[in-house]
């Protein structure tokens, strides 16, 4: 049975390639891709999403930090004496085979969850430029396609040539923001003929409101939190397993509240572009 030692590096190795996998396909992500049907192509820097979408990078901010607050939850499980390392399962061992399976999966996993969450705010401080593009379905970033869909309406702003992109389930919600190239006129218009410019004058209902997704995502961080504290208290094998499946659940929950408030749905992955030609 495995004593804490080795599990803490199972959990180094799997936080090392968790941020290391996650980083590097938010790089990929950005590379350029020629698509079918866009109108409009062009590099960019990317802006700073702290200065211009700050309820987004706030409910990540506590997204990433709950989970990886659940992390030390499992490393200080991990401590805890091993149940079936004692009689009379020692002799046993398909029992020791399967404590030593659930104590390893289980920190191998916590520490990939938490890897791959840290890569967002990392990768949020590369400051390279990354290609944009508009097209008849929709804004390309990348190798992102963002429906017109997910869009309830811009805001442009001429003198710094900022566009504001605010969400179909939030109107209130700036969820995509970008500075435009000259002539900017023409991307306006472009933008005109598939979102309505200015704000809504439909009165939004107070859960579907840029205020909600900060506290929303705090309470479903707290609700975990409390379940993993209470599973340290089992066994440690049990209290492994217990908290590994509750740091999969909240990581998956919790990216779905940020992607539904921003966009208005729950899976950002099946609007990758069609792609004819890739530039590296």
């Amino acid at each position: 049975m495995p004593t804490p030692t080795p599990l803490y590096l199972l959990f180094a190795a799997g936080l090392v390639t968790g941020c290391w996998r996650g980083y590097r396909l938010l790089l990929t992500n950005r590379r350029t891709i020629v698509t079918t049907g866009t109108l409009h192509r062009w590099w960019g820097t990317r802006l700073s999403s702290w200065k211009h979408e700050p309820q987004v990078t706030v409910a990540v901010l506590v997204h990433t930090g709950a989970v990886a607050l659940l992390g030390v939850v499992a490393l200080a499980a991990a401590r805890k004496p091993a149940t079936f390392n004692r009689p009379p399962f020692t002799g046993d061992a398909t029992m020791v085979g399967l404590a030593w399976l659930i104590e390893s999966g289980s920190m191998l996993l916590g520490g990939y969850l938490v890897g791959a969450l840290l890569a967002f705010p990392l990768a949020s401080l590369e400051r390279k430029p990354v290609a944009y593009a508009i097209s008849a379905d929709g804004m390309v970033y990348g190798r992102t396609l963002m429906p017109w869909r997910w869009f309830s309406h811009f805001s442009f702003e001429r003198s710094t040539r900022l566009l504001w992109l605010y969400s179909s389930f939030a109107p209130d919600l700036p969820s995509f923001t970008l500075q435009l190239p000259e002539p900017v006129e023409e991307l306006v218009q472009a933008l005109a003929q598939h979102l309505p410019p200015g704000r809504p004058l439909a009165t939004l209902a107070w859960y579907r409101t840029r205020r909600m997704l900060v506290p929303a995502m705090v309470l479903l961080s707290l609700i975990f939190i409390g379940l993993e504290c209470l599973a340290a208290q089992m066994p440690r094998e049990l209290a492994l397993f217990s908290i590994v499946l509750f740091t999969t659940i909240l990581a998956s929950l919790g990216g779905r509240l940020i992607t539904l408030f921003g966009f208005g749905t729950f899976n950002l992955g099946k609007n990758s572009p069609q792609t004819g030609k890739r530039n590296h």
